[in-house]
């Protein structure tokens, strides 16, 4: 039986799949298998990962023709019968090692279910400082601690990277095949079921980002999408743990209004918003950042989104004395 399953779903790969694949039998991690989940492709992926399967008996070709990465996932993870469970991307590539410093620290680490790892970014798009910066904050969190605070800001590890316990699939369930962010909604869901989430600091996999990529151009991946998988999320997670405490919004601009009533739609209640400068919300309190309640007496959920902003309102929480995940959480 190996010990990794590798989940690869293509869809019209033709021009990356051949590298994807290599870096995986390019392990020195040798006990896995690999799931190439053939997902309605139209050019000649298919071949390439016909001919990869008929030098390498660990390769197995699935076919998967309701077109949807989540579906082509939930295919693969049906067939799965190994301990852990492995992602990559038909775009990306991965280093030597990943496999086996997964592995090790897995088997070492019990208490963790997902392990990441941090990537090396690299991009044929002009204009790539988003995605950049974006990788750039991924591989900032590697605890469990990290990755639990900084998971409504947006998905706190790279997909692709992942290795993952097999067992989280049947007590917890796969992926969501509705219109939303495959990947966030599932670390979401684990997160808020008490999964622990870890990364470890080692560069295993490059991350090629280009123009055709999913989350550059799919739906599912939109700002939309991503918040209203978010509210549902947050919601939850705040019902469980306010204990009657008030809510307070940080940013009173239009789009952190607009968040407020999606977490409102969720059934939260707000009680009043903070900025650094007073405001008129109608309907609601205003409190002054530098007169917030003390911890434990309210829950701060923020909202502001220019970039860098939400480090600077944790540090000032923090010097507080309010806790992150506790008193307040970052969502934008």
């Amino acid at each position: 039986m190996p010990n990794i399953t590798v989940l690869l779903p293509y869809h019209n790969a033709v021009l990356t799949l051949d590298a994807a694949i290599a870096s995986i039998a390019a392990q020195s991690f040798t006990n896995w298998t690999l799931l190439l989940i053939n997902n309605a492709s139209t050019d000649e992926s298919a071949a390439i990962a016909k001919h990869r399967a008929a030098k390498d008996d660990r390769i197995r070709l699935i076919e998967e023709p309701k077109i949807g990465i989540a579906h082509a996932l939930n295919t693969g993870l049906a067939k799965a019968q190994s301990r852990y469970i492995a992602r990559m991307d038909a775009d990306d590539s991965c280093h030597p090692e990943r496999f086996a410093q997964q592995v090790a620290y897995l088997d070492e680490h019990p208490e963790i279910g997902v392990l990441g790892t941090r990537t090396t970014f690299s991009t044929t798009v002009e204009k790539s400082g988003g995605m950049r910066w974006f990788t750039e904050w991924q591989n900032a969190i590697i605890t469990p601690h990290d990755h639990y605070v900084k998971r409504f800001v947006d998905a706190p590890l790279a997909h692709p990277t992942v290795m993952f316990r097999r067992e989280l699939v049947e007590e917890h369930g796969g992926y969501d095949t509705g219109p939303l962010p495959e990947d966030h909604e599932l670390w979401l869901r684990w997160m808020n079921a008490g999964v622990h989430f870890a990364k470890l600091p080692e560069e295993l996999l490059t991350w090629n980002d280009h123009a055709q990529r999913l989350s550059r151009t799919h739906a599912n991946y939109s700002v939309d999408a991503f918040f209203t998988t978010k509210a549902k999320s947050l919601a939850k997670w705040m019902k469980s743990r306010l204990n009657d405490r008030p809510v307070i919004i940080a940013g009173t601009s239009v789009m952190c209004r607009e968040r407020a009533r999606m977490l409102e739609a969720e059934g939260i209640v707000v009680h009043a918003f903070t900025d650094v400068k007073p405001r008129v919300i109608a309907g609601y309190s205003f409190i002054p950042h530098n007169a917030l309640p003390a911890s434990g007496e309210a829950f701060i959920v923020s909202f502001i989104s220019q970039r860098g902003t939400g480090d600077r309102i944790a540090e000032f929480l923090l010097s507080r004395g309010l806790v992150e995940g506790e008193d307040f959480i970052l969502a934008a």
